[in-house]
């Protein structure tokens, strides 16, 4: 497991007092040593950004250090240690927001970022999106409980409306995917569809055909019998690829049938999270409330010839 962002601290400084001016990458290659990280958790990525949770983690236990007055930059991306960082360092201390709390420089800078507005570490404490998170990550958050709350009005919305809404929802949902791009998409009647409840095309000639089926549920599981129902549709009109949507789960057996189909067939389960899920990703049936930009420093900007 890797540790919290503020862990990383003593990794920081520990490289600072063996060897400096140091950078990000030799904190980070402390922190492997120090934490005894594998390659797998050295390869796991934060979801917001194009970065390992390492370099994301190190990068602001950094931000914190510099900001306490425990590090000091002495040129572009390189740092030296405080007489203050090395007697903290020293003492053994757990280095903590609370702890970082105590230099003034710190709170400035925490204030500053939440628009000279005071946050008291109990406020930080009571929400767990926060709490021991970096920034980034609790943005990242943040956006993911938004975004469940989402998916649970969606389905509620979803469940609410009419199997002729809900098909058309599938369709809709298969074009915004990219399917379709040729204009060929079709809606089968309600009635006597012979287990289809949609065709949408999967290149842009319409060659290949995908065929759809949708089961909006209140509750219930969809069982093995209606995958089989399916499967068997697909086969009447010679067909190798189909998508089987619903607002509720699949059972287990359903499921494990998938395995049973002949290796030029392929049927792709979605479930109602995954449903609402890709109706949140690819903006149908939500708008945008607010966006928040994140920005960085534009180096070249800087830079002098």
């Amino acid at each position: 497991m890797i540790p919290f962002f503020l862990d990383f601290a003593k990794p920081i400084l520990h490289s600072l007092i063996i060897n400096e001016p140091a950078g990000l990458q030799q904190f980070m290659e402390q922190a492997v040593a120090d934490f005894h990280l594998t390659e797998e958790e050295c390869a796991e990525m934060i979801k917001s950004q194009k970065k390992t949770q390492v370099n994301d983690r190190t990068s602001w236990a950094i931000t914190y250090l510099y900001q306490a007055g425990l590090i000091e930059r002495v040129s572009r991306g390189l740092y030296k240690i405080t007489e203050e960082g090395r007697k903290v360092y020293l003492s053994g201390v757990e280095i903590t927001k609370e702890f970082l709390s105590q230099y003034k420089s710190f709170v400035d800078f925490q204030q500053r970022g939440s628009g000279g507005k005071t946050i008291s570490d109990n406020q930080i404490q009571q929400n767990d999106i926060f709490k021991d998170a970096t920034p980034s990550e609790a943005i990242e958050n943040a956006v993911n409980e938004i975004n469940s709350s989402l998916v649970s009005e969606i389905l509620d919305l979803v469940k609410s409306r009419s199997p002729q809404f809900f098909e058309q929802l599938v369709v809709d949902l298969l074009r915004k995917m990219g399917y379709g791009q040729n204009g060929f998409t079709e809606v089968t009647r309600y009635t006597k569809d012979e287990g289809i409840d949609g065709i949408i095309t999967e290149d842009k000639l319409g060659l290949n055909k995908v065929y759809l089926q949708a089961k909006r549920w209140n509750n219930g599981t969809v069982g093995r019998k209606d995958v089989t129902s399916f499967i068997g549709s697909l086969m009447s009109k010679s067909s190798k690829k189909g998508v089987f949507i619903t607002t509720s789960t699949f059972s287990k057996e359903a499921t494990e049938s998938l395995s049973h189909l002949p290796s030029d067939v392929s049927v792709v389960f979605i479930d109602g999270i995954k449903l609402a899920e890709y109706m949140i990703e690819f903006n149908l049936g939500v708008s945008v409330s607010k966006t928040y930009e994140v920005k960085r420093i534009d180096s070249d900007y800087f830079e002098e010839n």
